[in-house]
């Protein structure tokens, strides 16, 4: 066959022929649709991610200020801004903060506060009442839980102190030092009579450790009166005017009670009130004083012979001025002023450096109206420490410090959750921790029903 001739594909070559080229077309018809489709698919991304750029940028309406000084006003340059929406690791982390915030203990959150020095947290219920011993070395307390306290408070910055467990045989609602310091007397609510009674270490089988049992206790004390709580007060006989120690208890309605170191009744005092609200003892143990129903408060002395011997309390004076009840009475560590505090709204201060032998009346010093709301009064009022012109009041959970020579409000402590039940200043200077500074301050104790006892520095003024 001549080469130049072209022969004719059969039918069947044909077919197959124009099937393979339609596929061929199909095949590249698909992978151009494809690609089309990828290419808009790239396109509408960054049409979006554009769009998400320019809502972010500020709008000129809102843009920063130049900057304070700047001879240009070009806006500030700052990072590029998020689109706004919830942070979800942000939420997640306030969340936590708050939480921790709201499980933070109160002594914790306490601690920030410049007069704060410790928080004596053992306790299990109700701190009924406070008391230092004459060095200052030892603060024993009164709870609920009937079990006295006695922490060693030698260095009173120290935040886990040693302390000692006295367990009473009733609820104890007041605590005091007796001659020794390890010996410590308390009231004890009565079912139905108040008790007295003094505890002190005794060695019961040879070589064996001494353990705190009653030395001595008294019984019915007030009758079927309860005794008040709070209402009690102790005088070692080496600090004592008559060098003999002594505790006095006050029930709630009628008669106060005095009994030696040794739980005998050496002397009985009647208020005669409809109730009676609070009980003060000098720190030497000359005046006693009791707030009442009345408007009045009435002051003892406790009188002795020249040869030491007792010869009985007598009412020497009276403090009358207030227009209503007096809820609370304090006396000055030198017995030279007292400081009363009645629902009509006023805290008085009182001159008793008088000679009501010759019938002296006592004198108002000062007079101001108490910064607390329309009638509400001051449950508890405690001298400063001698020689200052301080004065501590509590009302509720709060701690007010006054300043006795203008009436000025110098703090106000929220101290507690829950309302104060006892106020003790130590009766002699503690030296601070390092970190708060080193110095050696006046210090007070505050106990409450929030189950804590805390001990605050004077502040300077």
């Amino acid at each position: 066959m001549d080469a130049g001739t072209a022969v004719p594909l059969s039918q069947n070559s044909q077919i197959v022929l124009a099937v393979a080229g339609g596929s061929a077309l199909l095949f590249i018809g698909y992978l151009i649709y494809g690609l089309a489709t990828c290419l808009y698919s790239v396109a509408n991304i960054l049409g979006s991610t554009r769009n998400t750029k320019n809502r972010s940028k500020p709008s000129t309406q809102h843009q920063p200020a130049k900057a304070k000084g700047s001879d240009t006003d070009e806006p500030l340059v700052s990072g590029p801004m998020k689109e706004r929406g919830p942070d979800l690791k942000k939420l997640i982390k306030a969340e936590k903060s708050a939480a921790k915030k709201k499980n933070t203990p109160k002594e914790d959150q306490l601690a920030t506060h410049e007069l704060w020095v410790n928080t004596l947290k053992d306790h299990g219920d109700t701190v009924h009442g406070v008391a230092w011993s004459r060095d200052g070395l030892l603060l024993a307390t009164a709870c609920e839980d009937m079990i006295l306290r006695i922490f060693d408070l030698s260095d009173v910055s120290n935040k886990n102190p040693k302390f000692k467990r006295v367990r009473t045989v009733r609820i104890p609602l007041g605590v005091g030092f007796g001659d020794s310091p390890d010996a410590v007397v308390a009231t004890l609510r009565g079912t139905p009579d108040a008790m007295v009674a003094l505890y002190q270490p005794i060695v019961k089988q040879p070589g064996e450790p001494p353990s705190y049992d009653a030395k001595w206790t008294v019984s019915n004390v007030h009758g079927k009166e309860p005794a008040l709580v709070g209402g009690m007060a102790s005088v070692p006989s080496d600090g004592a005017v008559g060098r003999r120690g002594f505790v006095v208890s006050l029930s709630t309605k009628k008669d106060g009670k005095v009994y030696d170191l040794q739980g005998r009744e050496v002397a009985v005092f009647e208020p005669n009130a409809l109730a009676n609200h609070n009980l003060a003892v000098s720190s030497d143990g000359r005046f006693v004083a009791a707030a009442t129903f009345s408007s009045d408060v009435k002051i003892w002395e406790m009188k002795y012979s020249r040869e030491g011997e007792f010869r009985g309390l007598i009412k020497v004076m009276g403090l009358t001025g207030h227009r209503s009840q007096v809820a609370c009475v304090a006396l000055s560590f030198d017995n030279s002023r007292a400081a009363t505090a009645s629902k009509d709204g006023m805290l008085k201060i009182w001159n008793i450096d008088v000679r009501y032998e010759l019938s002296e009346d006592p004198k108002v010093v000062l007079s101001i109206p108490m910064p607390l709301p329309d009638g509400r009064v001051y449950q508890h009022l405690a001298f400063g420490p001698p020689g200052s012109d301080l004065l501590a009041a509590s009302y509720e959970g709060t701690v007010q410090l006054i300043n006795l020579k203008n009436g000025e409000l110098l703090e106000r402590i929220h101290a507690h959750e829950a309302p104060i039940t006892a106020i003790r200043w130590c009766p002699l200077p503690k030296k601070m921790a390092a970190e708060a500074g080193g110095a050696v301050a006046f210090v007070f104790a505050t106990s409450s029903r929030d189950k804590r006892v805390r001990v605050w520095r004077a502040p300077k003024f």
